[in-house]
């Protein structure tokens, strides 16, 4: 590693931001797992953006090890979903946050990882979401008040009705499937989801690429190291044998 900069992104997403076209400048890489971003660290440091990052089939980025790579020098940026969650913790820390999710993330207005959850197809797949995220349930049903598509108390039932079930299973589908939904609000919301759908994750998504690209020229501090625990160690190991990506 060097003490040079290099002023490209790379940027960790999958079902949140889908990935359209190479750019110049931009690595898009997979979703984040453990080991992901200390591997992806061998190289000249500059601007990380994590937007999505594994869970279910892997361990999810760790926390010391966004540390370790953040005192060899690399800036790394969280937004829309494990982003927003790794960077609200670590904030104080020097991990970068951007939008509304980190936003509230940070300051306790929400607390629950399901809230950025979906359930998502492979990458042979190209990540595609399957469910619906909580984030975005609750922007789009403000939203749906806010036009007058459906009452408040509407809204209530069907957010609560949203956060009662598993992040594997939520869509639109099934809310406007409830058999308490009132007929005319379901038609009402039928005709207007296609164009008043709050996309809130792929818009902090964007917010983040945004900041990275405007800061991407200037280079990021180099800060403390975390402490090397024998987890991390094992983890660094994993990495330099081939294990990570």
């Amino acid at each position: 590693m060097t003490d040079s900069w290099s002023p490209d992104i790379l940027a960790f997403a999958g079902p949140t931001r889908p990935v359209t076209a190479a750019t110049p400048g931009l690595v898009w890489l997979p979703p984040a797992a453990a080991g992901d971003m200390l591997a992806a660290a061998r190289r000249t440091p500059c601007t990380m953006v994590l937007i999505d990052g594994l869970m279910e089939t892997r361990m999810p980025p760790l926390h010391k090890e966004i540390l370790g790579v953040l005192a060899e020098g690399f800036r790394i940026i969280g937004a829309a979903s494990m982003g927003a969650l790794r960077a609200a913790e670590l904030a104080p820390l020097g991990m970068l946050g951007v939008g509304h999710i980190f936003a509230a993330y940070r300051h306790g207005r929400l607390v629950a990882d399901d809230e950025v959850a979906v359930l998502h197809a492979p990458a042979e797949l190209g990540w595609r979401p399957l469910t619906e995220p909580m984030v975005d349930i609750r922007a789009t049903l403000v939203a749906a008040v806010r036009d007058r598509v459906v009452p408040i108390a509407t809204a209530r039932t069907l957010r609560a009705t949203a956060l009662a079930d598993n992040f594997r299973v939520r869509s639109w589908q099934r809310l406007l499937d409830q058999p308490t939904l009132d007929p005319l609000e379901r038609a009402a919301l039928l005709r207007w989801l296609p164009t008043g759908r709050v996309a809130l994750k792929q818009a902090d998504a964007d917010a983040a690429i945004a900041l990275a690209r405007a800061l991407a020229e200037t280079p990021a501090p180099r800060l403390p190291p975390p402490p090397e625990t024998a987890f991390l160690t094992r983890l660094r190991s994993f990495v330099d044998t081939g294990g990570a990506a």
